[in-house]
């Protein structure tokens, strides 16, 4: 049986520092044996006997519903499973945070989030749209889904998506006010958010969008 963790290939392009350390303590910490590349070209290759680490949500749809593998395990759930794993602190930080409309149903992974951010001495706000509420991807949700990943994932991104209302095409200035108005609402300045494409939403929308890669290993994109 091989473990093997998918990086996201959008999340190291955006966070490549954090990225390049949390490989090192994914192979460090043993919770996989190799480091794959991108999940769209390898995640057929995965069999029955394989476990798939990933970091993305999106990488999560495509491997959960056209892949072999056997075990589908997110890295911040293994984190925070983790008692010897070295967090930062940033007592006294108060922030919010974005669930990610791609991850609306996986829990372990919600609750993970906010477990660590506890743990690394951040008070956590709850947004009015948070866990199975959020239809919140940033721009992503606002476009149409690409032909290949509603391939892939047919389920979340057809099915699901036409019953959630997501994947709503608007021109740039109605999808610019969607995201301030998604913004407006946030009662922090500060945002932590676990996907890419939240990130940069909020951000389009005035936040302080950091994400859990940049908080976990402490190498954040704006220094």
């Amino acid at each position: 049986m091989s473990r093997k963790f998918f990086p996201g290939c959008k999340v190291k392009a955006r966070y490549p520092e954090a990225s390049e350390w949390l490989a090192e303590q994914v192979i460090g910490r043993g919770y996989a044996d190799e480091i794959v590349g991108c999940c769209r070209t390898d995640h057929q290759s995965l069999t029955a006997d394989d476990t798939a680490v990933c970091i993305c949500n999106n990488c999560m749809a495509m491997i959960d519903e056209d892949a072999e593998n056997g075990d589908l395990e997110n890295i911040w759930v293994l984190v925070d499973n983790d008692p010897g794993f070295p967090l930062p602190s940033y007592e006294g930080k108060t922030m919010g945070v974005q669930d990610c409309g791609r991850a609306y149903d996986r829990i372990e992974v919600q609750d993970a989030v906010r477990s660590l951010m506890r743990k690394m001495g951040i008070e956590v706000v709850e947004l009015p749209d948070s866990r199975e509420e959020s239809r919140f991807c940033g721009q992503s949700f606002l476009r149409a889904a690409p032909e290949q990943d509603a391939s892939f994932a047919p389920k979340r991104y057809v099915e699901d998506a036409a019953e959630r209302g997501i994947f709503t095409p608007l021109d740039p200035d109605a999808m610019q006010a969607r995201l301030d108005k998604h913004a407006a609402a946030i009662p922090t300045d500060e945002v932590c958010c676990y996907c890419f494409a939240c990130d940069m939403g909020l951000e389009a929308g005035g936040k302080d969008a950091i994400n859990m890669i940049e908080l976990v290993s402490g190498k954040f994109r704006k220094e």
